[in-house]
């Protein structure tokens, strides 16, 4: 008796053990079916550019698929919104790898350009386009060559601070800066091209800083290293070589005097390289009369339609024009002038020497732009103002 209690105690506790066992192996395939599991994970297979998302927020960045066990979280839903609506190229997201779970989920692997972010999101059900957490983005915006002026278009340009400095307006870059993963610099030295003279091919803005990049290309040599993207304000126009008989005449931002406006050439027949355009006389610069109003004819004409003017040259402007010699250039400033209002008309105090010392703008409540300020009565051949104003 005793000899079959303790076998069948035995039997007892090893019949309980064994179901106690199954009873884990039963638990741990339940636990184990809350889980997805991947059954693909492939690179992809999509040209670079065309893997370039953005975040949706609308799901976070884990270490792995969100649904396998183990994953952590990278990066927050709230997180990857701020980066979605950041301002700054660094912030451009790139995809990389495609992965399937069991339950049909398609997760990317993407990285920041930047090397911050790193990690797997959801990407829907269907690989035909990115959804869920990432959607397609377009890094960089073409643009016409016709988006710049015809001045733009038609100018040489040479990179007005060369140098090492990676700010996008010192050296060139192989796509512009930050827009694409791992494509950089095309040169890192622009100082050995401080010479070189370039025209515009491509234009366009990146789409984060809405900034305008160029691409050029050294007009004397099609392969130069330095052909690549620009920001436009990197770079500082050229002047052309000035005939030996002729002065060009800059007109410039009166706050930015690298800034030209529009520029005019004046030819002289018979006129020597190196002599001066006017002449001293009276202790004083000065030129022709005539001289004097072909110019500021040719100024006014050239800054028409533009939000600049010079009606007239002050005594230190013909001064200036004067000394300057025959095959070189003279930076003349010109006015800044605000625009004026469809119902209004700009009266400009005029200093004897020809500058303006003050304007102020006129408003008629309901006039048309274009129409006269005044009348002219019938017979008279004067015009005269209403009384009320």
């Amino acid at each position: 008796m005793r000899f079959d209690l303790k076998r069948s105690l035995f039997l007892s506790l090893a019949a309980l053990g064994f179901i106690a066992a199954a009873g884990t192996v039963n638990a741990q395939n339940a636990s184990a079916k809350t889980y997805a599991h991947v059954v693909s994970n492939e690179k992809m297979a999509m040209a670079p550019q065309n893997r370039n998302v953005n975040f949706t927020g609308t799901n976070a960045l884990y270490t792995k698929a969100g649904t396998l066990k183990g994953a952590r979280v990278v990066a927050s839903k709230a997180t990857l919104s701020s980066i979605a609506n950041s301002n700054v190229s660094t912030n451009n997201v790139r995809a990389y790898r495609i992965a399937v779970t069991n339950r049909g989920s398609i997760y990317y692997k993407v990285v920041t350009f930047n090397g911050q972010y790193r990690g797997w999101i959801y990407g829907g059900k269907d690989d035909s386009d990115f959804a869920g957490g990432i959607t397609h983005y377009t890094t960089f915006n073409n643009q016409s060559l016709s988006s710049l002026t015809t001045a733009q278009q038609n100018a040489t340009y040479k990179i007005a601070n060369p140098g090492t400095a990676n700010d996008g307006k010192t050296v060139t870059y192989k796509s512009p800066a930050w827009t694409q993963y791992k494509v950089g610099r095309a040169i890192t030295d622009s100082t050995p091209y401080a010479n070189s003279v370039f025209k515009i091919d491509q234009v366009g803005t990146r789409t984060r800083e809405n900034d305008q990049w160029v691409h050029i290309y050294d007009v004397n040599n099609a392969n130069s290293p330095a052909n690549g993207w620009i920001l436009m304000s990197g770079l500082a126009t050229t002047q052309a070589p000035i005939a030996d008989n002729a002065i060009q005449i800059n007109l410039v931002d009166p706050t930015n005097n690298s800034n030209v406006v529009k520029s005019v050439t004046i030819t002289r027949s018979g006129a020597q390289k190196g002599t001066n355009f006017g002449y001293y006389s009276n202790g004083s610069w000065t030129m022709s009369q005539s001289d004097i109003s072909s110019i500021q004819n040719q100024i006014r004409a050239a800054l028409n339609g533009t939000s600049y003017g010079l009606d007239s040259l002050s005594t230190a402007q013909i001064a200036q024009i004067a000394q300057t010699n025959f095959g070189s250039s003279t930076n003349l400033v010109v006015n800044k002038i605000a625009n004026i209002a469809d119902n209004a008309v700009r009266i400009n105090l005029v200093k004897p020497d020809g500058t303006t010392l003050k304007y102020t703008d006129w408003v008629k409540s309901g006039a048309n732009k274009g129409s006269n300020v005044g009348f002219q009565p019938s017979g008279n051949t004067l015009w005269s103002l209403y009384s009320g104003d």
